[in-house]
């Protein structure tokens, strides 16, 4: 009787260590995503940044070519 009683402390105990590292396991997984995540957000972030620094200075330089093309042109007439 003595020997069942020691066998099911061992399985209980085997049991309670495995659900142990089972929840470490899960824990660590969950920082992991976490981590991740915050990684393709900053660097979501980040080309949004350069995409939109990108388009204004584009936006720029098309307004400045507009604005040069429509400026009148100073041409001295000749006569004759």
């Amino acid at each position: 009787m003595a020997t069942q009683d020691s066998t099911a402390r061992g399985q209980a105990e085997t049991r309670a260590a495995r659900a142990q590292m089972q929840a470490e396991m899960a824990a660590q997984a969950w920082s992991d995503l976490a981590s991740a995540e915050r990684s393709r957000d900053d660097n979501m972030a980040r080309l949004k940044a350069l995409r939109l620094a990108r388009e204004a200075e584009e936006a720029e330089t098309a307004a400045a070519a507009k604005a040069a093309k429509a400026a009148p042109k100073s041409r001295a007439k000749k006569k004759a």
